[in-house]
């Protein structure tokens, strides 16, 4: 009996270690992935450095002649196991000049060889090639440009005159003359494009009263533009003599806003009137439109009085008073002179920094139908 209980009592013993021992996990001296370091990349000793080019030949296509010189970018990538150095870019003509990344380039990294090409004097097809030697694998590789150069076909004679950073511009200036209070008036800036790239008309900046339409975004190379103008009298109407500016927006490098000026005459709208509305229209009259101050010593203020009468049967409206020297100063408290009446206008006449015999004009803006525009003048002798 005492067998039986022994032999039962190992058997029990020896199935719990053996279940204990197949639950146990074995040990691992492996670190969690997350914690795990990836090794740092090596360059193996004795690597070598494979350039590899995206493309090995450039089209410029059409080049302007005298548009200045024309550059390319060929980009490369080291697909080596070693960094790879290019040592020197030959070229084939003194018209084509390089430049390259001077700094090793390692396993993966990217850099360029650029080409510059210089049109002037060199009309018709050209193609160009620069040898690219390396440090690594291949020892030289053969890049190329072409393309064509044509003539301008830019008169700056006959046509565009004025060059404007990298356009060439009919005029910087507009003039419109005797603009209608009841229209408006229309011009064109001429623009040409001189470079080799396209350069974008971004905005065009104009005053109220001017509108400015562009037929297109951009000008290629060796092309032209011309920008509609239209000038309508600014409100409220301001008669006689305008200056007003219009700003063009560019990407030309070399002068991004190109200002072009504007002036303009705007003059009054007669021409609906009848018969009968003329008959009845102010009339402008001056005693005298000439006066003559004599002789009158220097740094005295003169005045000179212009006595002018309304023989019409409406009221005689002066619109404006154009001085052709700032030394002038009009007294225009009386602008509206009613029927049958007169009035002075007298004028100061400042003499700092003259002498000798001088005349000056002032220009009236009337409302008279017949004579819209008239003239005084002022002469003087100055006497130390």
């Amino acid at each position: 009996m005492t067998k039986k209980y022994y032999a039962f009592f190992l058997t029990l013993l020896f199935t719990s270690i053996l279940v204990q021992g197949q639950n146990k996990k074995p040990v691992s001296n492996k670190k969690p992935a997350a914690t795990q370091e990836k090794p740092a990349a090596v360059i193996a000793p004795g690597g070598n450095g494979h350039l590899e080019f995206d493309y090995l030949k450039y089209d410029f296509i059409n080049i302007n002649e005298k548009g200045g010189r024309v550059y390319h970018d060929f980009r490369f990538v080291n697909l080596g196991t070693g960094p790879i150095t290019i040592k020197n870019v030959q070229t084939s003509c003194g018209c084509t000049n390089s430049d390259w990344t001077r700094t090793p380039v390692l396993p993966g990294d990217s850099g360029i060889v650029r080409a510059t090409f210089d049109p002037n004097g060199r009309q018709g097809k050209f193609d160009k090639s620069l040898v690219v030697e390396t440090d690594g694998s291949p020892a030289s590789i053969s890049l190329t440009i072409k393309g064509h150069v044509y003539p301008s076909k830019m008169n700056f004679v006959d046509t565009y005159k004025y060059q404007y950073g990298n356009l060439a511009v009919i005029t910087n200036s507009l003039t419109f003359n005797n603009v209608k209070n009841t229209g408006y008036d229309s011009s064109e800036i001429g623009m040409y494009n001189l470079s080799n790239k396209k350069i974008y008309v971004y905005k065009i900046e104009t005053p109220g009263n001017i509108m400015a339409t562009k037929p297109y975004d951009n000008l290629p190379p060796n092309t032209d533009m011309r920008i509609k103008v239209k000038y309508y009298p600014r409100q409220p109407i301001e008669f006689g003599p305008i200056r007003q500016e219009i700003k063009i927006y560019t990407n030309d490098d070399s002068i991004p806003i190109k200002k072009f000026y504007v002036s303009a005459n705007v003059v009054e709208d007669f021409s609906n009137l009848t018969k009968k509305d003329l008959k009845k229209a102010a009339k402008f009259s001056v005693k005298s439109a000439e006066i003559d101050l004599g002789n009158v010593p220097l740094f005295n203020t003169p005045t000179a009085t212009f006595t002018i009468t309304n023989k019409g049967k409406k009221d005689l409206i002066i619109r404006k008073v154009i001085r052709s020297c700032s030394c002038l100063s009009p007294d225009q408290s009386s602008m509206v002179i009613p029927k049958g009446k007169s009035a002075n206008l007298n004028v100061v006449y400042s003499l700092a920094n003259m002498a000798g015999t001088d005349t000056k004009t002032l220009k009236l803006i009337t409302n008279d139908p017949t004579q819209t525009e008239i003239t005084l003048t002022i002469k003087i002798n100055v006497t130390e």
